[in-house]
């Protein structure tokens, strides 16, 4: 796509100190690897204390502010509502996945797909904390034997989506992390959308966050509002 570029949603709530500066890094990479301009949506979800972030303001950044914590979901929305770039992508605030990963998200919009899915290959699950690979090898099952998904790593957090991908995730109703799977039973409902999905690649360094019982049993009442959606 000539004279083009790709808005990168981000939402954040309460992230670890010096998270600016390892932004202002991945994004700059990002664009050298793509050779077009980014331009970072970055959604503070109500973080308690983010002074740092006025410093990320302008010069391709552009920063929502929420007054309260909603979600990933909501926040997702919010960041997406105000992109008007052809590719629209969005990731986790410390930039989990590779920047060749980010680039192949991207090539594959340029190539036609109105969605491309991140999804992680069986070497990963290798890496993650016991519950986290339990509950990611249930809904695997489920989504594979009762949804008949095109994709069971709905919880890659690494997608794109043109103008048309994008209008079917606003219309995504989950505020939190299940809105991943939400938006991609909605994109396989709709029917004229293409969708894609690409194998892409965790930083050796990631750190994985921990999942709170409150999040859990508020994921698995949003698990059950996916199957009337």
């Amino acid at each position: 796509m000539l004279n083009s570029h790709v808005d990168l949603v981000l939402p954040v709530h309460n992230p670890n100190s010096g998270w600016f500066s390892e932004v202002k890094d991945r994004h700059k990479k990002l664009v050298a690897a793509c050779a077009m301009p980014v331009r970072l949506i970055i959604v503070d979800d109500g973080s308690s204390d983010l002074k740092e972030v006025s410093k990320l303001d302008g010069n391709g950044i552009l920063l929502i502010q929420l007054p309260v914590n909603q979600g990933k979901g909501a926040a997702l929305r919010k960041g997406f509502e105000v992109s008007n770039a052809p590719i629209v992508l969005f990731t986790d605030i410390d930039f989990p996945y590779e920047i060749e990963s980010m680039v192949s998200i991207i090539r594959s919009l340029e190539n036609g797909a109105d969605v491309s899915l991140g999804y992680r290959e069986d070497d990963y699950y290798d890496r993650v904390p016991w519950f986290r690979k339990l509950m990611s090898e249930s809904f695997r099952f489920v989504l594979k034997t009762i949804l008949h998904f095109p994709i069971t790593d709905t919880q890659c957090g690494l997608k794109g989506m043109n103008q048309r991908g994008k209008e079917v995730f606003l219309q995504t109703k989950i505020d939190r992390f299940l809105v991943d799977m939400e938006f991609i039973k909605r994109a396989v409902k709709a029917k004229n959308l293409r969708i894609e999905p690409v194998v892409v690649q965790l930083r050796d360094d990631v750190v994985f966050s921990k999942m709170g019982i409150r999040v859990i049993a508020s994921e698995l009442l949003n698990f059950w509002r996916i199957f009337f959606v």
